[in-house]
């Protein structure tokens, strides 16, 4: 049995729907999609200090949380939803969810607001810097 409870927009086989997790949680993720960020995982135990930045997205980790947000130009596909079109298979997974936020993945106990909010402000800071001219954020804020 996993420790940690997975929520998404609505739901699926392997994550619960963002509108039955705690009132808390559905307030970080409101705030966390509001400034570009797509995924947050809050880990039990290990601690990371850093910025990361990969092939889809960019991360900001601060104590036991982690803050994703999708770059500017991806190298590598998001795998939230498959479309055939691979044109525009970017753009229509925020057409289904018409959200930035995507996962937020938390212990089922022992949940700290603060920490969760304190390094998504810290990724706020690097996200005005790197997205300030994103095109594809700008375009699903429309």
């Amino acid at each position: 049995m996993s420790n940690t409870t997975t929520y998404s927009s609505d739901g699926s086989k392997t994550t619960r729907p963002i509108k039955d997790a705690p009132y808390s949680i559905q307030a970080a993720w409101k705030h966390a999609d509001s400034t570009g960020v797509a995924i947050i995982r809050v880990r039990s135990k290990r601690l990371r200090y850093e910025h990361t930045f990969g092939k889809t997205f960019m991360g900001t980790h601060s104590g036991r949380v982690s803050v994703y947000v999708p770059i500017e130009t991806p190298k590598k596909a998001f795998l939230f939803k498959k479309n055939t079109n691979k044109l525009s298979w970017f753009k229509n997974l925020f057409k289904f969810n018409k959200s930035t936020m995507q996962i937020f993945e938390v212990p089922k106990e022992d949940v700290d607001l603060e920490e969760i909010y304190h390094t998504i402000q810290k990724a706020e800071k690097t996200i005005k810097v790197s997205n300030a001219n994103n095109p594809f954020i700008n375009s699903i804020r429309k």
